[in-house]
């Protein structure tokens, strides 16, 4: 079968893929990823720590990858942490974090000639962080109002819900965030016994996209992070899911004005060769309002407000989603719908402009996802 890559579209990619990213590990385990680009005297500088809440062991569901997200910003032994933000913005920068099922992400985007500034504090923060115990006392209350927050946000609590659903024994069923009433427990001895643990030169990867060398990107890494000992990662075991042996609902009330629906199905891991199909299929289906779901639903049965489809595979498992909002007294109607459309499609098939179209979106998307040095480095 022809391929259904425009040649203008291959040629747009091949370009992205040929941008050259220089691969480095050194002596104590730190994997160094650099990749030069000087469209601007820009340079975006990431330490990438492989933990994220699916890794917090005997503490699941307690969001310490997310606690300690908030905690490196607070001190080092050799600065007090209203240094930290102060330095950056003074060299121009911006400083920021996130957390996630599998990892927790630092990253300074500043001007390229203070690219030694950004690693130095980097490094500071990831592997001499003190934890202060004010600091924890009062990041706690900070993290609390964000959990009240996600308790009073549909959508959050509707993913929630899902996530518990469609996996039984498998981490990324806990939300990152954590549980109050374990969150709520969680000592300063956790907190940093968990840091020792997890947080040593080989669980890290420092990513530097911008207008630097490769040359000069090493040597400032192997400055901050070199000397850091390589130190003994205790495996984290990570439960397989159980096989589902027949369809799962669950049902929450509450008071909203408009009902939100989803029909999941468990997914394939993020290496598995049906994974970019699935991500077709999603986009397809169900992305954007020309697609078949939002025509046939809202524009023509007028069952739905919304809808669309998602393939999510963060690693080894994962799910293909259809989400959709309706009126309460339509989410019988409207998941009846859906599942007749399916059926439709799935009789009908695909006609090779939609593939193409399709193609094309995600096409345009890979592009819009590397605009700026910070999105490039985080690909």
């Amino acid at each position: 079968m022809p391929s259904l890559l425009a040649p203008a579209d291959r040629r747009l990619l091949e370009r992205l893929w040929a941008q050259p990213v220089h691969r480095t590990e050194l002596e104590n385990g730190l994997v160094l990823l650099v990749q030069p680009d000087d469209a601007a005297p820009v340079v975006s500088v990431q330490v990438w720590v492989k933990t994220g809440s699916q890794h917090e062991g005997a503490l699941l569901g307690a969001g310490l990858s997310h606690y300690l997200e908030h905690l490196l910003f607070k001190g080092t032994t050799r600065r007090a942490g209203r240094e930290i933000s102060a330095t950056v913005q003074a060299h121009g920068g911006s400083i920021n974090a996130y957390t996630t099922y599998d990892r927790t992400v630092y990253y300074i985007d500043l001007p390229a000639p203070h690219l030694e500034v950004a690693v130095d504090l980097l490094a500071d923060m990831t592997l001499h962080s003190t934890l202060p115990a004010d600091e924890v006392t009062r990041e706690r209350d900070v993290i609390l109002r964000e959990i009240a927050m996600g308790d009073d946000d549909h959508d959050r609590r509707h993913w929630d819900a899902l996530a518990r659903t469609v996996f039984k024994n498998h981490p990324l069923r806990e939300p990152v965030i954590g549980h109050r009433d374990v969150f709520s427990a969680v000592t300063r001895d956790e907190l940093m016994a968990y840091y020792r643990e997890r947080y040593a030169p080989n669980n890290l990867v420092v990513v530097i996209a911008g207008d630097i060398s490769a040359e000069a990107a090493r040597a400032s890494v192997e400055k901050h992070f070199g000397a850091a000992p390589r130190r003994r990662l205790a495996p984290v075991y990570q439960p397989s899911e159980y096989a589902q042996l027949a369809p799962r609902t669950r049902r929450d009330t509450a008071e909203v004005e408009q009902s939100r629906g989803a029909i999941a199905w468990p997914s394939v891991a993020l290496t598995h060769p049906d994974a970019p199909l699935l991500d077709l299929l999603a986009v397809v289906i169900g992305y954007g309002d020309s697609s078949p779901l939002w025509q046939s639903l809202r524009e023509k049965q007028r069952v739905v407000h919304s809808i669309d489809a998602h393939h999510w595979s963060p690693g080894e498992a994962g799910l293909f989603a259809l989400f959709f909002s309706c009126d309460p007294d339509k989410r019988d109607a409207a998941e009846r719908a859906v599942r007749r459309e399916l059926d439709r499609i799935a009789t009908k098939g695909f006609t090779r402009a939609e593939l193409a179209r399709a193609v094309r979106q995600l096409v345009v998307g890979e592009i819009g996802g590397r605009k700026t040095t910070s999105r490039r480095a985080a690909r």
